[in-house]
């Protein structure tokens, strides 16, 4: 007596790549992907502009009504934040500052949205200022944005 025959099942091997794989996989978090594109980060400069322009990494930037910093070499600049070294003068220095400008450090932070570009809106500068100075010295606030 013969018994009847069973199906047999060999095993299967899948070869599946990379970019197979991520597209099964959809979004579900275990798939590699692209860090998004960074927003490019601006501050809106005052200097020759009355009515400020996009500027990155500025020579040349006024803070303020009251403050420009001159010289600057940017030592960071974005996405959050940026720091340069320069010279700061100012309206509440003068006449001594004109010809002889105090070293400084500025630093822009609080990125906000506009237009689909960051624009940093607040600064803070650290200097040597004279005591005399102090009290007059723009030395932080709130930089334009479009």
């Amino acid at each position: 007596m013969r018994l009847p025959a069973l199906p047999v099942r060999l095993p299967v091997r899948l070869f599946v790549t990379a970019s197979a794989l991520a597209a099964a996989l959809g979004g579900c978090g275990s798939a590699p992907t692209d860090p998004p594109p960074e927003t490019p980060v601006y501050v809106l400069n005052l200097r020759d502009s009355e009515r400020g322009r996009p500027d990155q990494r500025p020579a040349n930037l006024v803070l303020s009504e009251f403050s420009t910093m001159s010289a600057v070499t940017w030592r960071t600049w974005g996405p959050t934040r940026a720091t340069g070294a320069g010279k700061l003068s100012g309206t509440w220095c003068l006449p001594e500052c004109a010809d002889a400008p105090y070293d400084a450090t500025v630093t822009l932070s609080s990125v906000i949205p506009v237009k689909g570009k960051g624009y940093f809106s607040r600064y803070a500068v650290t200097a040597d200022v004279p005591v005399r100075h102090r009290p007059e010295a723009d030395l932080s606030g709130v930089l334009p944005t479009p």
